[in-house]
């Protein structure tokens, strides 16, 4: 019984996967130190700049004009090379940890194949189906792991792609 609930579990971890990455990588990986360091720099002589005038003290503003812009062009170098990194943290743990529920269900599914989750009494009839729902377990009015993981991703993926 309880790999009904485990089997289901695992399958919309691996739905729900992309999105729990999107929220947890921002909280693992914030702006570098250079990139802070560059940032509050800007901020500053953004400030210096505020407080220069132009027409009084031209060759001052224009300098630290440039300083600024200077440093943007560095803030954003440094940005991309942190947005690279991110990224590939971000697809390899969302593909890593598919790739590890995927492969726990493909043992459930191997272990468990020829042992039935559910069965029924012999009230019910499953007859076009039933050889579908049993397979390879060949008990009759019975539900196999293989056919439960194949319907729970099924559901899973259909609800995930629901959720915004």
């Amino acid at each position: 019984m309880y790999l009904l609930f485990v089997i289901t579990f695992i399958c919309f971890l691996m739905a729900f996967s992309s999105k729990c990455t999107k929220k947890i990588t921002p909280l693992l990986f914030r702006d570098s130190p250079e990139v802070c360091a560059l940032k509050s720099e800007i901020v500053k002589l953004r400030a210096d700049l505020s407080k220069i005038s132009m027409r009084e003290e031209y060759i001052r503003y224009v300098k630290c004009e440039r300083t600024v812009v200077a440093l943007e062009t560095k803030l954003n170098e440094a940005k991309e090379r942190d947005n690279v990194t991110r990224v590939m943290y971000d697809y390899g743990i969302q593909y890593g940890s598919m790739a590890v529920l995927g492969l726990a269900l493909i043992c459930i599914s191997f272990y468990y194949r020829y042992t039935p989750l559910i069965v029924f009494g012999n009230n019910f009839n499953f007859a076009p189906f039933g050889w579908f729902l049993k397979f390879p377990t060949n008990v009759p009015n019975s539900i196999s792991a293989v056919f439960w993981i194949v319907v729970n991703n099924f559901v899973a993926r259909t609800v995930a792609s629901h959720v915004k």
